[in-house]
């Protein structure tokens, strides 16, 4: 190859000297095609080294950064003591283009996001991990300490409502904006009681004593009305309150006042708490609870109001126990029990006068507890039983509320 670069040499110089072919010596045809091909591969390979130039960075395809770590941050909704729920705000970044490929919550579920909220009902260590696209992670702890201990020391306060008078031991009451209001009645086992749990007579089968049942092993408590049932006319709806210096409801069936008592929650706006008509386990629970400071309550006709004038809620002071009004007389209160009662109604064949039979058909009776202000002296723990559809002047209801 040198040698052919020295013969180009000469023959360019001899050219430039004007030295001919015949001069010097001719130049072969095979020398000419190698200087040729000599040529091209020096200018292929120039224009493969331009060519080759590195490409400007394209921000649509992201250049993966190995090594960096996501980088996660957690902001609780509220520091303050008591809370019923917190939130945790949960935001994942990342110094490499390719962002963030998902965040792991404390409980294993994977969203594929970079920001999140997540709720917590429980004091612990919540731990939530960030991966980056580009495989890298990080795993970052948060402790909440501020959710209200559950205990029946504790009472739970709903959304609305407020602390106004008294404490766990004597009777704490809470009111909502309109006025009602309701004692916390303290359940530290968790369980409710119920007087006829072995008597087949009896039978507690409504949904929302069952509701009532597993609130109470969760929050060791539940409210029950301060005040008899009252009328409250809200939206063009009549539903039941629990308010004080009212007339009871009375006159009114066993359906009715489930009625008013079930339209309750959303006509007074109540989000997370529920409000249902007394049944057994509630009204047997709270007087063991009012047994415990004024002996003999439940037992007693030392204390309602049997005069024979009906009288406005809470104006019985001898019946008020744990600042609960009421529960012994004034007016008989309807709850959810049933009462097995089989009664047999006679059908007859209109073809044939002569063939009579006697078919059982059973009738739907629940119990009212208490005695009323029409003489009727029955103690706090009474129980009778009616039909559903009857009514009375001094039959009325009472309102429990539970989260």
């Amino acid at each position: 190859m040198q040698k052919v670069f020295e013969k180009i040499y000469v023959y360019v110089y001899n050219r430039k000297k004007g030295v001919t072919e015949d001069m010097y010596y001719k130049v072969s045809p095979v020398v000419m095609i190698i200087l040729v091909v000599v040529i091209v591969l020096i200018g292929a390979i120039g224009v493969g080294v331009f060519m080759h130039k590195s490409p400007a960075p394209n921000p649509n395809n992201p250049i993966s950064v190995s090594g960096v770590e996501p980088q996660l941050q957690l902001d609780l909704s509220s520091t303050e003591e008591g809370q019923e729920k917190v939130t945790i705000a949960v935001t994942a970044t990342i110094e490499d283009k390719q962002g963030i490929d998902s965040i792991t919550l404390p409980d294993g579920t994977v969203k594929y996001t970079d920001s999140l909220t997540y709720e917590v009902t429980q004091n612990g260590n919540y731990t939530f991990k960030a991966t980056g696209k580009n495989g890298m992670s990080t795993s970052v702890p948060i402790e909440v300490k501020n959710i209200r201990k559950t205990s029946s020391s504790e009472s739970y306060i709903p959304e609305g409502f407020s602390h106004v008078e008294g404490d766990v031991e004597t009777g704490f009451v809470i009111e909502d904006g309109y006025g009602n209001q309701f004692v916390w009645v303290p359940v530290a086992s968790g369980k409710l009681s119920r007087s006829t749990m072995m008597d087949t007579k009896y039978e507690e089968t409504n949904s929302t004593a069952s509701a009532l049942v597993n609130s109470v092993a969760q929050n060791y408590g539940f409210y029950i009305g301060r005040y008899e049932a009252s009328c409250y006319e809200a939206n063009g709806r009549k539903v039941a309150s629990s308010m004080n210096d009212k007339t009871p409801w009375t006159n009114v069936t066993y359906s009715e006042a489930l009625r008013a008592v079930t339209e309750a929650s959303s006509a007074f706006g109540y989000e997370d708490c529920q409000v249902a008509l007394v049944n057994s386990y509630a009204w047997d629970t709270t007087l063991n609870w009012i047994d415990q400071s004024a002996e003999g309550y439940s037992t007693s006709l030392s204390y309602g109001n049997y005069s024979g004038e009906l009288r406005n809620t809470g104006a019985t002071q001898t019946d008020c126990k744990n600042n609960i009004c009421d529960l012994a007389g004034n007016v008989r209160e309807w709850t959810t029990e049933l009462f097995k009662n089989t009664a047999n109604k006679t059908q007859s064949n209109t073809t044939n006068t002569a063939n009579v039979t006697a078919v059982p058909e059973t009738v739907n009776y629940r119990v009212l507890r208490g005695g009323s202000a029409n003489r009727l002296e029955k103690t706090a723990g009474s129980r009778m039983a009616y039909k559903e559809s009857e009514s009375e002047a001094y039959w009325g209801f009472r309102m429990i509320l539970y989260k």
